[in-house]
């Protein structure tokens, strides 16, 4: 994800493309991000649709599933 700039959030991962050695411009893939910080990506739920911005590309992914570490729980607030 990109660096932030002028006050815009921004959520920093590490991205790779699976079972592909690149993803270019127009093709669709599965990816996985790894946050560099889990607690600003608790609110990530599954559906969901982000939107990546690098220096020259941008694109849009739907979320299938979200593993964050033990002591984040992610997705809606919990009760109780």
């Amino acid at each position: 994800m990109s660096a932030p700039t002028r006050g815009a959030a921004v959520s920093i991962a590490d991205l790779w493309v699976e079972s592909m050695p690149s993803l270019e411009p127009g093709e669709r893939a599965t990816v996985r991000l790894v946050p560099f910080t889990p607690s600003q990506w608790e609110h990530v739920v599954a559906g969901q649709r982000i939107t990546y911005k690098g220096r020259s590309v941008a694109g849009t992914a739907v979320i299938l599933e979200v593993h964050l570490p033990d002591g984040h729980h992610g997705g809606a607030p919990r009760t109780g």
